[in-house]
């Protein structure tokens, strides 16, 4: 569900009849309701009184409340029938057992039975969709794209000691906390309701299911969600590596895509002849990411260390300050690390500009030539693949062996689909 401050459009009286809806008609339009706007929430815990929506979607709405002790907090409410919200209460249970520090803190959960279900989390800022979007030329500085990769990296990582993968790793999926809690400085992840234990009671791990179908976001979907496989951690790292992508150089080569079968094509080509294209403007390290992401099969751990230390590589070659402000923190008390962070980061982008066209110029033509039109051939892709064609089809094929590994884009949050 994408969070946004709604408008509430006035309530109007119904018009006049003479006719009487019947008991049972009335009693069905007020089944599996969502809660309304000052209305009163009550668990064994708090009560909260809802004061105005801030997030809207299919199958519920958050609200904006706050605790008998006056900490805001978000309300989420989902509709009975349709609610995952026990699933992500599970997760952010699961987590705090572990003291995770960048998932999203659970603080009450309450049901309305037959209505609703809802869960009550902190109130938390913008997530990374938006605050890239909010950038010049809508990508962050190689400073905060590294500190936001370390973060949601170790978010992903304590969701899967917790035993839990996500299948839905996205942008839109982490939130900066707000500064009037102290964690401004803090990713968190949230919204699990396509989240999946991966480990069966005994504590050993679930094996793949073969096709069950799409999950996830299309955008950011893996590679193996396109041949709808069973999804395992690797597929979660692969979606935090287009995310990584995305806000280091501004966009992903399929962002004016919509056709899962063109956005597939894509990524297969971002491994292949469109790899120089991929990559523009990215440190040298993201491709050492993606072999070491594409060498994972469904059953492996992932060594996040090293995922890390390649983040680090990053920071070291370019002498990043990873403590430094994020590029939207608006905190402007001007001090004199802010000033030397800012600086630290325009000579680095500026190092970046200098060594992406050093390595245009080794290019030879071919490759100079090839660069030129890929995206054209990115956004062609959508019509090839639906025609069968022999290369692509034979490379799709190829990739359901773990031995071969080789959107459109509007200020709307892409959406997640599939069941759980």
């Amino acid at each position: 569900m994408a969070v946004g401050v709604a408008s509430i459009p006035p309530s109007r009286p119904p018009p006049p009849s003479s006719h009487q809806p019947s008991p049972l008609a009335a009693s069905s339009t007020e089944k599996d309701r969502l809660p309304k706007l000052n209305e009163f929430l009550k668990t064994e815990l708090h009560t909260y009184q809802l004061y105005k929506i801030i997030g809207e979607g299919g199958y519920g709405t958050v609200y904006e409340s706050e605790t008998d002790d006056g900490r805001r907090v978000a309300v989420k409410a989902e509709r009975y029938s349709k609610s995952m919200l026990h699933v992500e209460a599970s997760v952010m249970r699961a987590a705090a057992r572990r003291h995770s520090e960048h998932i999203c803190e659970l603080i009450d959960y309450g049901t309305e039975k037959p209505d609703y279900i809802f869960i009550v989390i902190p109130l938390l800022g913008k997530d990374l969709h938006k605050l890239r979007n909010e950038q010049i030329n809508r990508r962050f500085s190689l400073c905060t794209a590294v500190q936001v990769g370390l973060q949601t990296l170790k978010a992903i990582e304590e969701l899967h000691l917790s035993h839990f993968i996500s299948r839905d790793i996205k942008p839109g999926n982490f939130m900066v906390g707000l500064r009037e809690n102290q964690q401004h400085k803090t990713i968190f992840l949230i919204d699990f309701g396509l989240a999946k234990k991966y480990i069966d009671k005994n504590g050993k791990l679930l094996p793949s299911r073969g096709e069950v179908g799409w999950r996830g976001t299309t955008r950011y979907g893996s590679l193996k969600a396109h041949l709808r496989l069973d999804l395992a951690r690797r597929d979660d790292l692969e979606s935090w590596f287009y995310l990584l992508v995305e806000i280091t150089r501004g966009s992903l080569p399929w962002r004016h895509l919509s056709e899962r079968a063109g956005v597939q094509a894509a990524k297969l080509m971002a491994r292949d002849a469109g790899r120089t294209q991929f990559f523009h403007q990215c440190p040298r390290q993201y491709e050492t990411l993606m072999q070491m992401i594409d060498s994972l099969v469904f059953e492996d751990r992932p060594k996040y260390n090293e995922f890390v230390d390649v983040l680090m590589d990053i920071k070291k070659e370019w002498k990043l300050r990873l403590k430094s402000r994020f590029d939207w923190d608006d905190d402007m008390t001007s001090t004199r690390s802010t000033t030397r962070s800012v600086s630290s980061d325009v000579e680095c982008e500026k190092a970046i500009k200098e060594e992406c066209v050093r390595r245009t110029v080794e290019m030879d033509l071919k490759e100079r030539e090839m660069a030129e039109v890929k995206d054209q051939q990115y956004q062609t892709s959508a019509r090839v693949v639906p025609s069968s064609a022999p290369a692509l089809l034979t490379a799709i094929q190829h990739h359901r062996n773990d031995q071969q590994r080789r959107t459109f884009l509007t200020h709307q949050q892409p959406q997640s689909t599939g069941p759980l």
